[in-house]
């Protein structure tokens, strides 16, 4: 009977084409998102009563999502693919450290629960389908690349506050976090905001790194998606710009060369 539970709760969950299953999905990114809200909101000074209100409902979310990881690994027809899955496992990695004890490092664990955030890379990227509607790959690309700059951001944005928010004075909420890893990632650097933690530098430096490589690239994708067609190259599938004459992934033409060789 448990068993059968599980299945029928796994199959929801993995479901896209059923009313029950797409509705199982919408409240799930629905919980998904006021988890991520809630950890925003938990680094603002409110009354103590509010804080612990957010507290008991984050704990509730996070008791959600591990009965949910528990769900999609014992219903998996591979249950090491699912575990092993790298969406699943941030998926489990988000949630874990609201479970820590105080004063075992629970406030910068609790950085990783920005990691939450990917599942809506995974609904795009993986299932590419918006609850049952297929998603055009140029559309899935551009809110690929999108959020991966994004998620640079807000990413970096928790650890740097779950690494100087106790030792630094300018950092005291999500909000101070985000201006500074703005202000860090692209470069401006005001200065009137400093790390002052040895794990705080780090993520900056990393952060920077990454940022300075990976978003000009991304930016430039994005660019060159707004120029494709709504076909893709007749050999491999991808998208190709309307000027292009041969496919950037594959290399194969993609009109007829004879016209041209005929004008010389």
């Amino acid at each position: 009977m448990v068993r059968g539970i599980f299945n029928r709760v796994g199959f929801l969950l993995r479901d896209r084409q059923t009313r029950a299953g797409r509705a199982t999905n919408a409240v799930l990114y629905v919980l998904n998102t006021a988890f991520i809200l809630l950890y925003i909101l938990s680094t603002y000074d409110f009354p103590a009563p509010t804080l612990v209100m957010i507290r008991a409902l984050e704990l509730g979310l996070g008791v959600v999502f591990l009965g949910e990881y528990a769900v999609r690994v014992e219903s998996a027809d591979d249950r090491w693919a699912e575990v092993t899955n790298p969406y699943t496992i941030i998926d489990l990695v988000a949630v874990l450290p609201l479970f820590v004890f105080p004063g075992l490092g629970a406030e910068f664990l609790r950085g990783f629960s920005t990691l939450r955030i990917f599942r809506f890379l995974r609904l795009v990227v993986n299932e590419q389908q918006l609850f049952g509607k297929s998603i055009r790959i140029q559309t899935i690309r551009r809110l690929e690349l999108s959020m991966t700059i994004f998620l640079i951001f807000f990413i970096t944005t928790g650890f740097v506050y779950a690494a100087e928010s106790v030792a630094n004075s300018e950092i005291s909420n999500f909000g101070d976090a985000f201006y500074y890893t703005v202000i860090a990632v692209s470069t401006v650097g005001f200065g009137d905001i400093i790390p002052v933690t040895a794990f705080g530098r780090w993520i900056t430096v990393i952060a920077v790194l990454v940022g300075f490589v990976l978003i000009p690239w991304q930016a430039t994708r994005l660019r060159t998606l707004s120029t494709t067609t709504d076909t893709g190259c007749p050999h491999c599938g991808e998208p190709v710009a309307t000027a292009d004459r041969y496919c950037r992934h594959c290399g194969d033409a993609l009109v007829d060369e004879s016209r041209y060789e005929n004008q010389y």
